[in-house]
């Protein structure tokens, strides 16, 4: 299992380059640097950590072909791959709720236009001559000639079954969002079954799942950051919370969403209408959340993920990032073993 740490948006570059020193030394496998509006670009915050910590890889995360053209995010992956030596990432995804807030912009046909970002970025990075016409997306007399690294990865942000037989066609990796345990098995099918239908030779993708992690040495404070932050993980869809929850409770949740939103904009842990025991256990299913002592059960609820397929599992840290990789280094890591 392979742990990777997904940063707040817009953290300064020599912060980032900083940051980048203690992940390696904690045994982290993948920096992501989150793409969010009107926060430093990812590509550029990564560009100073690049020459340093060569046991790191260096992602931005997520990218959308809506925002910018394949062409365009091509020429940033590919420029930060050779700077980093080939240890460059991407996660491409449809585009998220908080770009489309600000930009009024509504995507069509995202699984289409995925792909096709997908296909052209890998592509891009054979160093060969690009002619690619795609029924969204067209990119001809494109040679990236000067390139030397090995090729960058690229992952595609999925949970819908869609978006994922897709991404087993194409990606190098699959990024989940807040995926529960008892999903696995379905997510896992839906991958493949893509993956067969192309009849892919190479490795099947690699299996992220992106996880909030609330640890603190405070672990009321910790419960309290996680229950404010609750609206994003999975935006408490049923698909999501059901597993756990029941069908009955996971609409009730459905139907109280705007609560959640209000906990999160008044920065509060009360859930104004939703009983205690259901939002500890959003919390406690769709988190790790609590203090430094929970991390040994965190780590077994990881190995389990390990065992129904999960490759790598992404970190989204909050609060102090320094005392969080501590943390993942010191008793996180090695408990995976």
């Amino acid at each position: 299992m392979k742990v990777q740490v997904f940063l707040e948006a817009g953290i300064a570059p020599a912060a980032v380059a900083e940051l980048g020193g203690l992940a390696e030394q904690a045994g982290v496998e993948t920096l992501w640097a989150s793409s969010f509006p009107a926060r430093r670009e990812p590509f550029l915050c990564l560009s100073a950590l690049a020459a340093r910590q060569p046991g790191l890889r260096l992602g931005a995360v997520p990218i959308s072909p809506f925002e910018l053209h394949p062409l365009k995010i091509a020429d940033s992956l590919l420029t930060l791959n050779e700077m980093s030596g080939g240890r460059a990432s991407v996660t491409i995804g449809g585009m998220g709720h908080s770009v489309m807030r600000v930009t009024a912009l509504e995507p069509t046909r995202r699984v289409t236009a995925v792909r096709e970002c997908v296909e052209i970025l890998k592509c891009a990075a054979s160093g060969e001559p690009v002619d690619y016409q795609g029924e969204l997306y067209t990119l001809t007399n494109y040679q990236a000639d000067w390139l030397t690294a090995p090729p960058p990865r690229v992952y595609v942000g999925a949970n819908g079954p869609q978006m994922l037989k897709m991404a087993g066609r194409v990606a190098d990796g699959v990024m989940l969002s807040d995926v529960p345990l008892a999903r696995m098995a379905e997510v896992q099918g839906y991958i493949d079954a893509g993956y067969v239908a192309a009849g892919r030779s190479s490795a099947k993708p690699r299996l992220a799942n992106f996880f909030a992690w609330h640890i603190h040495a405070d672990r009321k404070a910790a419960r309290a950051e996680a229950r404010m932050e609750l609206i994003w993980r999975g935006l408490l869809l049923p698909w999501h919370t059901s597993p756990f929850l029941g069908e009955k409770d996971a609409a009730f949740v459905d139907e109280h969403r705007d609560a959640f939103l209000q906990a999160f904009l008044k920065r509060s842990p009360e859930i104004e209408g939703v009983p205690d025991q259901l939002v500890d256990a959003l919390v406690d299913n769709l988190t790790f959340t609590g203090g430094p002592e929970d991390i040994e059960g965190i780590a077994t609820q990881i190995n389990e993920f390990a065992q129904a397929g999960l490759d790598e599992v992404t970190l989204k840290v909050h609060g102090d990032v320094r005392e969080a990789l501590a943390l993942i280094g010191g008793r996180l890591v090695p408990a995976l073993g």
